[in-house]
């Protein structure tokens, strides 16, 4: 495929840390790779200043008039018209937006197919879920995106809510299923001197070392974490000197967890960390038995690529993009309850060497599914559909208008 010159849109990109932002340098360095030319659309996060880009990549932030701290969202109309400015003077092949419920990134597809007829792929990274005034948002939503040719899902019960979303307004547009993609080469397993030196480093021994990392809301189900390692203790009937817990991340949760902790008497087997950069966390990987996800509606979590890449087997909830990602009782363990997810840890408690066959395997599929490598090149099967969707599409429609003027 010839070298395409891609915008990527979304409100959600470094300096702020999270899974979308991570997703998107990464793409944009992998596209970088095999020559194509990446150009990353966002705002300024001004309450995070001062910060420096320094990416490969070319990155325009385009402050606005409106800036929702909470939502890490920016808007406004002079914000958009120097965005369609961008697009007079970079003559992009194609639009790709990241997550359908980023206001810049829903915007960006509008001046983008609206107004240049540049054709435009979007990326649903989340599920809609129950916000507050839900018609009403559901109806925005789909009014909004009649701009986007095709739609990506990272799961597919993400695919399946995109489309329950839009309903009739999807009016014939593909949704296809993409995962976010992995670098298998970063993160890997580690040898044999490279565990034991984390281990020694995180203070662990012969230990079930456990892992959480991600942010501490109601729905990450962080809190629980306590109560369903004590469950499952005291199924296996294992002593609580035998398991260490390491949590790595913030959020509001994040008291209800310590208080957890101390009622539950695991306070003193248990690590708790805030937000760390992603460079620091492979050493963590390395150390780690088993990576636990109890969270509901997790999309496609990069956390899980992670800990698959590194060799961990992931225990978590079936309720999400996971049972895309872990293969049952091969790269890991679902449940569909609390009770089953102390159920699923008191297994590998008694069968500790589970953990290592499961950890084997979910490196394997890694490689195999989820590299970039495997990842980009359904992506830019998906571009150049959409490229060619596009120019059909146009071509029809000046058909369409010189008959209208010949009649």
């Amino acid at each position: 495929m010839e070298s395409l010159k891609i915008a990527i849109a979304s409100d959600w990109f470094y300096p702020k840390v999270g899974g979308i932002e991570s997703h998107i340098d990464e793409l944009a360095r992998n596209l970088m790779n095999l020559g194509h030319q990446p150009h990353i659309i966002t705002h300024d996060y001004r309450y995070m200043k001062p910060y420096i880009d320094s990416f490969p990549y070319p990155v325009d932030r385009f402050p606005a008039s409106l800036y929702f701290r909470k939502y890490h969202v920016s808007v406004g109309f002079g914000q958009f018209w120097r965005i369609n400015e961008l697009y007079k003077r970079t003559n992009f092949d194609l639009t790709h937006v990241h997550s359908i419920y980023s206001p810049l990134a829903v915007a960006v597809s509008k001046i983008s197919r609206g107004i240049r007829g540049v054709p435009v792929v979007a990326t649903n990274h989340s599920f809609f879920g129950e916000p507050p005034l839900g018609k009403l948002v559901r109806a925005f939503v789909r009014h909004h995106l009649k701009k986007v040719d095709t739609f990506v899902a990272v799961s597919s019960p993400v695919a399946e809510d995109t489309r329950k979303l839009l309903g009739k307004d999807l009016n014939g547009r593909p949704v296809v299923v993409v995962p976010n993609g992995i670098d298998v080469r970063k993160w890997r397993p580690p040898e044999p001197e490279e565990r034991e030196k984390a281990r020694r480093e995180l203070g662990v021994g012969d230990e079930i070392v456990i892992l959480y990392l991600g942010r501490m809301t109601e729905r990450k189900q962080a809190h629980r974490i306590p109560v369903m390692v004590k469950k499952a203790l005291e199924k296996s009937g294992m002593s609580e000197r035998k398991v260490r817990l390491v949590m790595i991340g913030n959020g509001p949760m994040r008291p209800v967890l310590e208080e957890n902790l101390r009622r539950t008497g695991l306070g003193e087997i248990a690590e708790l960390y805030d937000f760390m950069e992603r460079g620091r966390l492979l050493p963590l990987y390395w150390a780690a038995d088993l990576v636990l996800m109890p969270g509901i509606l997790e999309a496609f979590p990069v956390v899980g690529l992670e800990a698959m890449a590194t060799g961990n087997p992931v225990i978590g909830r079936n309720e999400s993009g996971l049972s895309d990602m872990v293969v049952q009782g091969i790269t890991g363990l679902l449940a569909v309850s609390e009770e089953e997810m102390a159920e699923n840890l008191a297994k590998v408690f008694e069968e500790p060497e589970l953990l290592v066959e499961m950890g084997a395997c979910a490196r394997e599929r890694a490689e195999r599914d989820f590299s970039w490598e495997v990842v980009l090149r359904r992506l830019l099967r998906i571009y150049r559909m959409t490229i060619e969707m596009g120019e059909e599409a146009d071509r029809l429609y000046l058909a369409y208008k010189l008959m209208r003027r010949l009649s």
